[in-house]
């Protein structure tokens, strides 16, 4: 029956760019706002959920806090006492800007013995004028109850709690990542290293980079999860996945056979600067798209095409499964500079 529904619902679907994604015509609404201001509410870049209808979370690139939220039908619930400050005003005596939050992902427990955890990461890249601000460093987690999502103390959005985690140790390796190491210190237009995306895979947490992109290929940074929020920097390796010239991945979402990768401009500006993915020319501005991966080293990404009905130039950066059949997904995409990510639904046959 689910099926017989969803191939129903392709017939009232309209597909503009590709064979494999048709925009849904349902108009997502989002009551109340996300809080606490504008900047945040417009700056959405990172969210996912417990399975079975449980607690969201979103994250947002401009303020040091994250929100809860629920996906109703057709429509995203913003819990307004659901905001959880993550990042305190000073660390070590240090003024602590914005986190520029680009990821969330909600890891469930391994076992009995473990909680499940909500993870969110910092950009860890330079500001967009060149300035290495630490507090876009960060890496944070914090336990929830693994069938609803929920936390499992109590919180505010004043204060940090002690249950919520930091560490700024993911960038010592970086720094260390042979594929990596010389991109560390540049700017997003001399293809400098971002972090947009996270997700889990058997243990792993994957770091989608927006940033650096090279011969046409986006990296991709596994990281052992039980290596992470130890007292030393924890190993990596990179995936490098094919997605073409000038594209980085702005986020990343687990299914059931491996990744879903939401794709955009790795630069805004690299024509201008010249900085290209290798290539001998001025880079195309490529449109946000879709991508599956198997999350296994060497295996190419399967392209699904671009969003249809989007804009060239919109900033995709958030990407919801809200359901999987055996022969389609249905996603949530969001928009960075949009009020509340102006959700668009999308159906995309694998």
């Amino acid at each position: 029956m689910r099926l017989l529904l969803l191939f129903l619902l392709v017939l009232t679907w309209h597909s503009e760019a590709s064979a494999d994604i048709f925009r849904a015509d349902t108009e997502w609404k989002v009551k109340p706002d996300f809080e606490k201001s504008a900047a945040a509410r417009e700056s959405i870049s990172g969210a996912d959920c417990a399975p079975d209808g449980g607690w969201c979370l979103a994250a947002n690139d401009e303020k040091n806090y994250a929100q809860f939220f629920k996906i109703g039908k057709n429509r995203l619930d913003p819990d307004k006492k659901g905001v959880i400050r993550l990042l305190p005003k000073k660390v070590d005596g240090e003024k602590m800007d914005e986190i520029d939050a680009e990821g969330v992902v909600f890891v469930p427990s391994g076992d009995d013995n473990t909680p499940s955890y909500f993870y969110v990461t910092g950009s860890h890249g330079l500001s967009r004028g060149g300035d290495l601000q630490p507090s876009r460093y960060w890496l944070f987690r914090f336990p929830v109850e693994t069938g609803t999502g929920k936390p499992t103390f109590t919180f505010d959005d004043k204060k940090v709690v002690p249950e919520v985690e930091r560490t700024d140790l993911l960038a010592d390796t970086i720094e260390a990542n042979p594929d990596l190491a010389s991109y560390v210190d540049q700017k997003l237009d001399q293809n400098g290293v971002t972090i947009e995306g996270i997700s889990e895979m058997n243990g792993d947490m994957l770091f989608g980079l927006r940033s650096p992109c090279l011969a046409n290929h986006a990296f991709i940074l596994r990281v052992p999860g039980s290596e992470l929020f130890k007292k030393t920097p924890p190993s990596s390796t990179t995936e490098k996945v094919g997605l073409g010239d000038n594209v980085g991945v702005r986020d990343l979402t687990r299914v059931n056979d491996g990744l879903l990768i939401l794709a955009g401009r790795s630069d805004d500006r690299r024509g201008v600067q010249d900085f290209t993915c290798d290539e001998k020319r001025t880079p195309p501005s490529p449109a946000p798209s879709l991508w599956f991966w198997s999350g296994k080293n060497g295996d190419a990404a399967k392209p699904y095409g671009a969003l249809p009905g989007i804009d060239v130039n919109a900033s995709a950066e958030t990407l919801l499964v809200l359901e999987e059949t055996q022969t389609a997904y249905r996603v949530l995409v969001l928009f960075d500079g949009e009020k509340n990510g102006a959700p668009v639904e999308f159906l995309v046959n694998k």
